[in-house]
């Protein structure tokens, strides 16, 4: 029985990281600018990319997609929402590279595996 609820552990924590639903999506700005984009990344870090390559977040609080900025070791809405006509828009805020989305990633990973480590030991 203990090794059976150990496996079941391990399975648990192997499929734990599911990948998002990466198909093509699209979404209306309140402006009325529509946003053509798939899901990336999976639950420990996540976000919505378009065919160009920008990086975007979902903003609560303003209701549109804007360009995703990295705080604090997380992914946050920069407060600059997203445009694809708007080049003065998208220069104004530094755009994320796929570099900057996997430094995050393999940080979180990182961060989640000692997490698990620590509850391990203490079971």
């Amino acid at each position: 029985m203990k090794k059976f609820i150990i496996s079941i552990f391990i399975l648990g924590t192997l499929l734990e990281a599911a990948p998002a639903f990466q198909a093509k999506r699209t979404f209306t700005q309140p402006d009325g600018t529509v946003v053509e984009y798939r899901n990336k990344g999976d639950e420990h870090l996540h976000w919505k990319e378009t065919k160009s390559g920008d990086i975007l977040l979902y903003n609560n609080q303003s209701d549109q997609l804007e360009y995703a900025k990295i705080k604090d070791g997380n992914l946050k809405p920069s407060g600059s929402s997203y445009h694809k006509s708007n080049k003065m828009k998208r220069s104004a805020v530094r755009h994320l590279s796929k570099k900057d989305l996997e430094s995050l990633y393999k940080l979180k990973r990182k961060k989640h595996s000692k997490r698990m480590q620590k509850h391990h030991t203490q079971h």
